[in-house]
């Protein structure tokens, strides 16, 4: 997992080999990792020999691989969803088909609405990082998914700048 996650790093902050490239912002690199998830670009196995050469590169390592800790099955060998974007919020599905992941850039606030989600009746919503599943309905063409109270407060939530749901499908 470890060198999954180092070459999605590199993939991410565009580093051939990570020894040379303009440096980027921690924040643009993990949006850079999720376009590229979301677009259907495989982040696994793309460089080796990962060799971060600078203090601002191995930040910028440090902030997505925490993401990842939290976050990677949404970016990891997944595919685009069927609907890609819906304003800040970006889709994957999990390679299998079963899952669904919404990743919201920003906290979404007390509910996340969405009118690409569509779960089946009988759907399990969790927000990854956190333990409960999330209640949810189906109003018309919207879904609503309510978020935990106690991620009002920042300093409770389980990562930074991309907060990704997951939809299972019932089996």
């Amino acid at each position: 997992m470890a060198a999954r996650l180092l070459a999605a790093l590199c993939l991410a902050l565009g580093l051939a080999g990570c020894a040379s490239s303009t440096p980027r912002s921690p924040e643009e690199a993990l949006a850079r990792l999720i376009e590229d998830a979301v677009a259907g670009h495989s982040a696994s196995d793309q460089y080796q020999n990962v060799n971060p050469v600078d203090e601002e590169t191995i930040k910028q390592f440090v902030y997505v691989e925490e993401w990842l800790d939290v976050n990677g099955e949404s970016v990891m060998g997944v595919r685009p969803g069927a609907t890609p974007v819906e304003g800040s919020f970006r889709f994957t599905r999990s390679a299998d088909g079963r899952s669904l992941y919404l990743i919201s850039y920003g906290w979404p606030g007390p509910q996340v609405r969405s009118r690409v989600l569509r779960p089946a009746p009988g759907s399990k919503i969790m927000l990854l990082g956190w333990s409960d599943l999330l209640p949810w309905e189906q109003l018309g063409a919207v879904c609503v998914i309510t978020t935990p109270r106690e991620m009002a407060d920042e300093e409770n939530h389980p990562c930074k700048q991309a907060f990704v749901f997951k939809v299972e499908a019932p089996r």
